[in-house]
């Protein structure tokens, strides 16, 4: 029995993006003959693989990767990899590529654009390379082989990890996996008026307008109103009844398990069937949950019990209280007494716009150090959809002659560097160092300017993974275009920008706005953080 078969997988337990993205709107994972709707998430990998062989896969995979996921490191698409023998993987084109990156950890830490923007390396056969030679230990074809066990990724610092383990582990639920058909039969029998009022109102993510819902239903708001309020009377009986008992012990177990806060996608991924649609109300299970989580709204990328203002206002407050500035395992500690659990403490902190927060270091301990500025409120930084922020360097003719690069003290701290520090960090073209005396700077990029073939005018995104790793991606500078466009392309964003509006929404979201953020917030944003190419642009 291969392990596939024996862990009973489907691929988007291996593959974390599938849970982050509207995979039904995927057109690459539909219409695949002989394998059923959204057989991603409820078909077992053993199953997938007698329809799509290990290499099909790899290839599917590839292609998710490189045109959805294309700053989405190779070891988060699919995390089994970092237990992979880098000899299962024997292919020419993933030796040129390891012999770029230097060890197999800063292999797995590139993106699949930065792959492509390495010299000499097709990015396309190296991911398939990599991707299908997991699935083929998995596959029947590899089942004589000794195969690695497949973790869970773990994304968080060792510091947090033992504070996980004081989350409840058994989710009462999964005694009853059939929670989904309970709500459909108790909510199959809605009428069309009170199905659209359950889909835009009662379960809706921003609920719409009653007047504007009775002029499609030509119907007077009056109704919409009863209709609304009568559905959610039925739903207040149900949860009463004995055989929704089930479901109120989950909902239980979900308040003990996150406390006051949770990131969205948390909540959504806490049980495998929040994920599965509804068939009586066609959305998916977990929006459910949360309009029957008593006190729990959801604010951006945050599910919060109360008023996420007001939760963030208390947590500025707790930290400025203190006698002097705390340390980060200080902080994080501080706000348990607010109600945010330790696994997502450090997250929440960083969510915190205007927090300031000392880091811990080495440095001597009578040398005075301020208080480091929020990333969030840091010039050219910017959250990219790999969850990461990431600094926009604008090439100039010094860089391209072997100059230092100046960094935000935001961006240093946020990639851990303290004052005094020298430390040396790995890159697709060698080691370069960074250090804060006078000033936080990153030592010479000069070879990786030169890889790139980057100009004087063009841009540069810097970050650090998780495992040190300096990643890298170059924009050439833009040739023409709107203003919007150029807006887009000074946050890292390069796909065609659509309407003002969208392309406001997606500049709030890369400087940390949460949604929904309006165009006066996110000037007032921009001029906070000193963005001003950015506010010339939109202005």
């Amino acid at each position: 029995m291969s392990d596939g078969e024996r862990m009973n997988f489907c691929l988007s337990d291996l593959v974390p993006p599938l849970r982050w993205s509207d995979a039904a709107r995927i057109t690459a994972l539909a219409d695949r003959p002989g394998l059923p709707d959204a057989w991603w998430r409820t078909l077992p990998l053993h199953r997938v693989l007698a329809v799509l062989d290990a290499e099909a896969l790899g290839d599917l995979l590839t292609e998710l990767a490189v045109d959805h996921w294309p700053a989405a490191a190779v070891g988060d698409v699919l995390p089994a990899l970092h237990v992979l023998d880098p000899d299962d993987a024997d292919d020419p084109q993933v030796a040129i590529a390891l012999d770029r990156a230097g060890s197999w950890p800063g292999l797995l830490a590139l993106s699949g654009r930065e792959l492509a923007d390495q010299p000499f390396i097709r990015a396309r056969p190296v991911l398939t390379a990599l991707f299908s030679a997991v699935f083929l230990r998995m596959s029947p074809e590899g089942a004589r082989q000794v195969s690695p066990p497949i973790p869970a990724p773990v994304e968080d610092p060792p510091e947090e990890q033992a504070a996980e383990e004081e989350v409840p582990e058994q989710d009462p639920a999964q005694q009853d996996p059939d929670i989904p058909e309970l709500i459909d039969a108790a909510f199959g029998d809605l009428d069309d008026q009170t199905w659209m009022v359950a889909q835009n109102r009662v379960f809706a993510g921003e609920p719409s307008d009653p007047e504007q819902l009775a002029r499609l239903l030509a119907v007077p708001p009056d109704v919409i109103h009863d209709l609304d309020a009568a559905l959610r009377d039925r739903l207040s009986r149900w949860l009463a009844l004995p055989e929704a008992k089930p479901y109120n012990e989950h909902l239980a177990w979900l308040t003990d398990t996150f406390g006051v806060a949770v990131p969205e996608q948390r909540f959504v991924t806490a049980a495998e069937w929040h994920e599965r649609e509804l068939r009586s109300l066609e959305l998916p299970a977990w929006r459910f949950v949360l309009a029957t989580l008593p006190g729990y709204r959801l604010s951006g990328d945050w599910i919060v019990a109360g008023d996420i203002e007001e939760l963030r206002e208390r947590t500025r407050s707790l930290i400025a209280s203190a006698e002097r500035p705390p340390t980060v395992p200080q902080a994080l500690e501080m706000i348990g007494s607010l109600g945010v659990r330790p696994d997502v403490a450090r997250q929440w902190l960083e969510s915190v716009p205007q927090l300031r927060a000392q880091k811990a270091s080495q440095v001597d301990p009578d040398r005075q150090q301020g208080g480091l500025k929020d990333v969030a409120l840091t010039r050219r930084c910017f959250r990219q959809p790999d969850g990461r922020w990431w600094l926009r360097v604008d090439v100039s003719g010094d860089h391209l002659h072997g100059g230092e690069v100046p960094l935000p003290s935001g961006f240093a701290a946020y990639v851990h560097l303290a004052p005094g520090e020298d430390r040396t960090v790995r890159s697709a073209a060698g080691e370069v160092g960074l250090s804060w005396h006078a000033r936080p700077v990153l030592g010479s990029l000069q070879r990786i300017l030169g890889e790139v073939s980057a100009e004087e005018g063009s841009h540069i995104f810097l970050t650090l993974s998780e495992e040190g790793m300096l990643r890298v991606r170059h924009l050439p500078a833009a040739n023409g275009g709107d203003q919007t466009s150029r807006a887009l392309r000074l946050v890292g964003y390069t796909a065609p920008s659509g309407t003002a509006e969208q392309a406001a929404r997606v500049i709030a979201a890369r400087v940390g706005l949460t949604a929904p953020a309006g165009r006066p917030e996110l000037l007032a944003r921009l001029r906070e953080r000193g963005d001003r190419d950015l506010l010339t642009l939109l202005g």
